[in-house]
């Protein structure tokens, strides 16, 4: 008991110290939050046209207030996602992946608790710069004070599945040194059948269900589609998608931390 309450202690440190940090240099946090005002000035109109154009209210179900909404949800979600895989990179290129590997935690535990922290700063600032420009233009949101939990779990998993993913990129560099084509693939993966350009609902047909299935959309599209349009059945297909993603990615991403390492040594002689 006393161990498990060491281990907590370790890494809520960990993470409080980086939220101090990320506080510490507020005004750079929010330079950088301010790109998301430029973003959703750009969708609004986008969007605007489009449904003026259909002469509709709705498309695939969604209007456009809860489009707009969507669109602020999965960028925050995108804009404030841990970078852990760039700073892996950056540590075997200068070899201070020696020293971190024999620190007295675990290497990817750390690199994720040390990230909550700059990512609860980040999606807090971006969510708070887009609010009022989407305020203005769609009103407030529709969610229910009920289902503000199942949305936030939801949004915890994304967070963590992300994280595997962004994992397993950075670990290549134990082997390859530079990740960047690897984490450009992903992301154009997330930006097309992640929902991040636009919901699910609106791809064509055929392509909808294989979208629905891969991880990319449980990171992005599911916690943003729930927060505009909340069913218990599609709360409870998500839940269960995440699970299952979750379960594959965590065993693929421990065999590759073992292989990893075992190539680190072998490279360092």
């Amino acid at each position: 008991m006393s161990q498990l309450r060491l281990t907590t202690t370790k890494y809520a440190a960990i993470t409080l110290t980086n939220l101090q940090n990320q506080l510490a240099y507020v005004w750079e946090a929010l330079n950088r939050a301010v790109f998301i005002v430029l973003i959703m000035f750009v969708f609004v109109q986008l969007w605007t046209a489009v449904y003026e154009s259909q002469g509709v209210t709705e498309i695939a179900g969604l209007s456009l207030s809860a489009t707009i909404w969507y669109l602020l949800i999965a960028e925050t979600l995108e804009l404030g996602k841990m970078r852990h895989d760039e700073r892996i990179s950056e540590e075997v290129k200068d070899g201070s992946v020696a020293y971190t590997l024999t620190r007295p935690y675990n290497y990817l535990a750390y690199h994720f608790f040390n990230g909550l922290g700059e990512t609860a700063v980040k999606m807090f600032f971006i969510f708070l710069l887009g609010l009022p420009l989407v305020v203005y233009y769609a009103g407030w949101p529709t969610l229910s004070p009920a289902h503000a939990l199942p949305v936030l779990l939801v949004g915890v998993l994304a967070v963590l599945l992300d994280f595997f993913a962004f994992s397993m990129i950075g670990l290549l560099a134990f082997v390859t040194e530079d990740t960047a084509s690897f984490r450009l693939i992903y992301q154009k993966l997330v930006f097309i059948l992640g929902g991040l350009m636009l919901p699910l609902d609106f791809l064509p047909d055929w392509l909808q269900p294989i979208a629905r299935v891969l991880p990319f959309n449980l990171t992005t599209y599911a916690p943003a589609k729930l927060f505009v349009a909340f069913t218990w059945a599609q709360f409870w297909q998500i839940i269960a998608l995440q699970i299952i993603w979750l379960s594959i990615f965590g065993l693929a991403l421990w065999r590759q931390y073992r292989w990893a390492i075992r190539q680190l040594v072998v490279n360092g002689g």
